[in-house]
């Protein structure tokens, strides 16, 4: 008699397909690389529900001025994507309006009970007005800007309940702030994010452009113009990274002057597959051997490949540690120095080339821990054990 295969249930089946959906979705959602592709969704969404939570927060128990909460959650959320910069933004928010607060209330008190809406008064206001406009063009302007405004919404209010009015106020601008940061840690995006794979993004192309520059084949005048479009968006990352520099650093602790280090191998690298770009489309055939020619070829393929692990490992895909020989080939250094003076210009930089991704590489290496996020330091950790332990049954097999 043939046994009919088990089958399962309808419902255990969905059941399963739902958890894999699930598994699925957080593994993108996790995933450091999916959050830095999707990053203007993201904040999107985030900007979106922070401001509907506000709006109901504001509109369901009548809050008065209950205006003034999604306003600030817009104003602290609306144009910054990352934590660092909306942290600073929500801090500098919520000093200006305590110092406006206290300011304008301190004005108001002394109206009432000296200046009588007298010539005094409008001085004071006038004097203020000049010492907040005076500050604001200064270091940190943000916040003498936004005391200086607080102070005019409050003078402004002509009712006699100023002080109910000015505490209501000044309590939801601080609401719509925490709101603003509370989104931010739901809904992470970091500076040190944009900083890693606008980095990695960058080193990925110019290993493409290495590739096809140092393939030993003649490049086409169409093909050449693409690859300068190509370079000019590499140079427009290289240019936007430096603006996250600061941020990075607050946020993971690593130091500004290894910071700089980085992006400084970063732009080196970049500066050298320009020049070589430039450089390829003059080169006249040289006249060596096919084993030389080879011995070129394997020169460049070197600093492609090293490239492509640098990428892997700035992606958090890379476990073990990459160690790049800076040494330059003594044939490699014989054939040079028998080719012209263009080709030997064309070797030299890719050998600096390949000092500044070691370079690179290591400092990337000695402060990984911190950039990495802690999703990441464990999958790379559970991936070296698991080989561990696979080389251990080896060799007790």
């Amino acid at each position: 008699m043939r046994l009919s295969k088990f089958k399962f249930p309808a419902f255990l089946l969905s059941f399963q397909i739902v958890n894999r959906e699930r598994a699925h979705f957080a593994e993108r959602w996790l995933n450091s690389y999916e959050r830095y592709r999707h990053r203007r969704l993201i904040h999107a969404v985030r900007l979106g529900l922070a401001v509907l939570f506000a709006t109901l927060l504001a509109r369901v128990p009548q809050l008065d001025h209950g205006e003034w909460i999604g306003m600030t959650v817009f104003i602290v959320l609306g144009m910054l994507q990352f934590q660092g910069a909306i942290y600073a933004k929500a801090v500098e928010r919520m000093l200006g309006t305590v110092i406006g607060l206290l300011v304008g209330l301190s004005v108001l008190w002394l109206n009432q009970h000296y200046f009588d809406n007298g010539v005094l008064f409008y001085l004071l206001v006038g004097l203020l007005s000049a010492a907040a406009g005076w500050a604001a063009v200064g270091k940190n302007g943000y916040i003498p800007m936004l005391a200086g405004l607080t102070m005019c919404m409050l003078i402004g209010d002509n009712r006699t309940d100023w002080l109910d009015s000015g505490l209501i106020r000044a309590f939801n601008v601080l609401l719509g702030a925490a709101i603003a940061i509370g989104a931010a840690k739901l809904m992470p995006l970091r500076s040190t994010l944009m900083w890693r794979f606008m980095l990695a993004d960058n080193l990925h192309e110019c290993s493409r452009l290495i590739a096809e520059i140092g393939n030993g084949k003649r490049m086409s005048a169409e093909r050449y113009e693409q690859n300068r479009a190509r370079m000019k968006q590499i140079n427009s990352r290289l240019v936007k990274s430096r603006s996250h520099l600061d941020a990075v650093a607050g946020e993971s602790h690593i130091a500004k002057g290894t910071m700089e280090a980085m992006q400084h191998a970063h732009r080196k690298i970049v500066n050298s597959t320009e020049l070589l770009l430039t450089t390829a489309a003059k080169l006249p055939k040289p006249k060596i051997s096919e084993a030389e020619m080879k011995l070129l070829d394997r020169h460049f393929s070197q600093l492609q490949r090293e490239l492509r692990l640098t990428v892997r490992l700035i992606k958090g895909h890379y476990a073990r540690r990459i160690r790049i020989d800076t040494s330059l080939n003594p044939e490699l250094g014989r054939v040079a120095a028998r080719l012209p003076f263009e080709w030997q210009g064309f070797v030299w930089v890719g050998a600096n080339a390949r000092d500044e991704v070691a370079a690179l590489v290591v400092l990337l290496q000695r402060t990984r821990r911190k950039w990495l996020d802690g999703y990441e330091r464990l999958r790379l950790r559970e991936h070296l054990l698991g080989n561990k332990a696979d080389a251990r049954e080896e060799e007790a097999a």
